[in-house]
């Protein structure tokens, strides 16, 4: 039988519905006012939530090679280091 999960009286997902990749935390973060305005314009635009778009731009920051990782690639690819 499966668990609900509740908040208050109102029962939100059962336990097989949840995916923890989409579970959320609540931060606080300093941004630039330009690029939060720039992220609030484009929701805007795109009929979305600004908090949306900085969490896919992480997102997808996160799946890019890091630096160190291309120069590495790079120096083994020209046969130094």
């Amino acid at each position: 039988m499966a668990k609900k999960i509740n908040h208050g009286k109102k029962d939100l997902v059962t336990a097989e519905d949840f995916d923890p990749k989409n579970a959320k935390e609540r931060i606080t973060i300093w941004l630039d006012e330009e690029v939060l305005d720039g992220f609030r314009v484009r929701a805007k635009t795109e009929g979305t939530k600004y908090q949306t778009l900085v969490n896919q731009a992480l997102r997808e920051a996160l799946k890019r090679p890091s630096l160190v990782d291309r120069v590495e690639r790079l120096e083994k690819k020209l046969g130094v280091g």
